[in-house]
């Protein structure tokens, strides 16, 4: 296997890791959807079927696909890595001290199965049961919504608990509690399993002492232009401090030399930067005009010693401009008018995915931006998705690419 290695948005797509929706997104009622970030509850069979077809379309184009809970499965085979993951998860300030004493000598010795199940899908009252726990003691550990352990139906959108810039990982600290357990797990994956244990690669945030809540960063705010340009959002899920301190690691230990900072407002359509920005070709990129209000841009750049230079740049233009050097960009804004533009936002239509230059997946649902983005030359493979949109992620929400191939930005 070659070493991960991502040095843009755009380069062909190698490989990818995605999360086929499960047992935890069944598990969200109208009762808890809101704790669990979502605005609405899916059809969990039509989600896995679209989730499929998205699978097809990246493997028509030679994208080698892994699936999380196949790579968690196989790390956990491990039994000194099982044995952590359950004392991490299962304490006394998640399932108290009696109920934590009861249940972690179970997940250690149960089937890979069920403890992926109870990782990744929660544990629910009624089924302490199962595990020799009576009815009584699990009511009084239950909470309003009757788990013990919730569920974490935000997994499918694989994009937001690591990226991987250049050869590094950055380990997201998330900015909800409702998805803290995500980025644990990707650690370990990233640590123990085969595919990556013997690898040496750098991790740019996320093991360092200093590196927890609240200076939080997510993958969909980070987007890798080129070798020397990284662009970082902080809006709702990333903080500026957090973007300090990876900025100075990563012009400490890379050839990344500028970092496009973008503080733009908070809204539950504006998670992440990548739900208004996308990049699709080595000069173009599908832009939500009405995230400009209130938008701020900065340019930091590698500075004397370990220290950085920050510009304050007109706007996301002139700072693209600067930094990528070139005079034919090309921003393609969606829709004619604000009721035309703000329904495909939030259907996700600027979370588009680039599986090679001037080639992306999208929502066929969103037919404006797809045919501004043809008529810019960019090839769109759509995907029907009527249920997975609804969780407020589009294509790019639901990857994590590991490897892609460098881009000849000459042409």
């Amino acid at each position: 296997m070659s070493s991960p290695n991502i040095t843009s948005e755009i380069g062909r797509l190698r490989q990818v890791l995605v999360h086929r929706p499960g047992l935890e997104l069944a598990r969200l009622t109208p009762q808890n959807k809101e704790a669990l970030l979502f605005d609405d509850i899916l059809w969990v069979e039509r989600a896995q079927e679209e989730h499929d077809a998205f699978v097809e379309i990246l493997r028509s184009r030679d994208v080698e696909v892994l699936y999380f809970r196949d790579m968690l499965e196989a790390t956990l085979a491990d039994q000194d890595v099982r044995d952590r993951i359950v004392n991490e998860v299962i304490t006394p300030a998640t399932c108290g001290l009696s109920l934590s004493e009861r249940i972690r000598p179970a997940l250690r010795e149960c089937s890979i199965d069920d403890l992926t199940d109870v990782l990744l899908g929660g544990l629910l009252k009624r089924e302490l049961g199962d595990w020799d726990i009576d009815d009584d003691f699990a009511k009084m550990h239950s909470d309003r919504f009757h788990y013990i352990i919730p569920p974490l139906p935000n997994l499918f959108f694989m994009r937001d608990n690591a990226a991987w810039i250049g050869d590094g990982v950055l380990l997201s600290v998330l900015a909800t509690p409702a998805r803290a357990r995500e980025a644990r797990y990707l650690r370990a994956i990233y640590k123990y399993h085969p595919r990556f244990r013997e690898e040496d690669f750098k991790v740019w945030y996320g093991n360092q002492p200093e590196d927890v809540y609240p200076g939080c960063i997510e993958g969909g705010d980070v987007l890798v232009l080129d070798e020397k340009t990284v662009l970082i959002g902080c809006g709702a899920r990333t903080s500026p401090a957090a973007v300090d301190t990876v900025s100075r690691r990563l012009f400490e230990r890379s050839s990344v030399e500028n970092v496009i900072l973008v503080q733009f407002r908070k809204g539950r359509a504006i998670m992440h930067l990548d739900t208004v920005f996308t990049m699709v070709d080595v000069n173009k990129f599908n832009f939500f005009p009405g995230v400009l209000r209130g938008m701020e841009v900065f340019i930091v750049r590698r500075g004397q010693g370990s220290g950085f230079a920050v510009q304050h740049a007109d706007d996301l233009e002139s700072a693209l401009r600067q930094t990528l050097r070139r005079d034919d960009l090309k921003i393609i804004a969606s829709g004619t008018d604000e009721i035309e533009y703000i329904r495909e936002q939030w259907d996700d239509g600027h979370n588009t995915f680039a599986l090679a230059p001037g080639v992306v997946v999208a929502y066929a649902r969103n037919a404006e931006t797809n045919q501004r983005l043809r008529d810019a030359g960019v090839e769109v493979l759509e995907l029907d998705a009527s249920e997975l949109c609804r969780g407020r992620g589009g294509s790019r929400c639901m990857t994590q690419p590991i490897r892609r191939d460098p881009v000849q930005w000459d042409g």
